[in-house]
């Protein structure tokens, strides 16, 4: 019921979800026309402002770590979320996230991590696809990664449930040292106080900024740009996630 739920909740609250449906009462509430239309057109310019959006997300994401810096650790948990289920099925295919697959490879190379274990399932809310963690298998295998380096946990539905069922996976493999879990800058904060939640201890190693250095010109700072919404979207759902394990005792 959670997962439904909370699927919900971040289409209700997505930027577009927002702009729409002001404008949709625009169209149908005549008497407040002009209070709906300034509504929809300031969450457009909100939404679309790349100076904003580029503001929260550094405030949000959790800085990256130098691979230098790092100690060796046994085990490194790459969180799911970056494949996409399309066709040809003859391979993996990937979002913008894939830097945490990517990062998952160069350290393992780099000796940073002994072994990989990937969590993740469906995240589908209706119909079935191929386990993210079978998708994520085979491009390791493909970057010559041994079988017996490779953990899988292939039924998890969202960041809790990666926390719960990596634990199980962790406990059966007697994994009991502190562990590198693997995700993006975005999903950090919520992904490791899961992590907490269940009592697996763990070293972060945040990937893939979405955020950039400051600038203070005119194309940053009025110039309205789509790929800021996405910004958004982000934003907004990791907060109403962290909200709402924290209402479920999940974090």
């Amino acid at each position: 019921m959670f997962f439904i739920l909370s699927k919900t909740l971040y289409f209700l609250v997505m930027p577009i979800t927002l702009v729409v449906l002001a404008f949709l009462l625009c169209i149908v509430w005549r008497k407040h026309r002009r209070l709906f239309f300034i509504i929809g057109f300031t969450l457009l310019l909100l939404f679309t402002n790349k100076f904003l959006s580029n503001l929260l997300l550094r405030a949000w994401e959790v800085p990256p770590r130098p691979i230098a810096t790092l100690p060796q650790y046994r085990l490194g948990i790459v969180l799911g979320g970056i494949t996409t289920d399309k066709e040809p099925r003859d391979r993996s295919h990937v979002t913008g996230d894939a830097n945490r697959i990517l990062h998952a490879i160069q350290l393992y190379r780099e000796g940073k991590i002994e072994k990989i274990l990937l969590s993740g399932g469906s995240g589908k809310l209706l119909g079935d696809s191929i386990p993210e963690a079978m998708a994520l298998q085979r491009i390791l295998r493909n970057a010559q990664v041994p079988g017996s380096d490779i953990l899988v946990e292939s039924t998890s539905r969202n960041t809790r449930e990666n926390a719960l069922n990596s634990q199980q996976v962790l406990a059966q493999n007697n994994v009991n040292a502190k562990v590198l879990l693997i995700t993006s800058a975005y999903h950090m904060r919520r992904a490791k106080a899961c992590f907490d939640q269940v009592g697996v201890s763990v070293d972060t190693f945040p990937v893939g900024m979405r955020s950039q250095p400051l600038q203070f010109t005119p194309d940053w700072l009025i110039i309205p740009e789509s790929g800021s919404i996405g910004n958004f979207e982000v934003i907004i759902r990791e907060i109403v996630g962290t909200v709402a394990y924290w209402v479920a005792g999940y974090i």
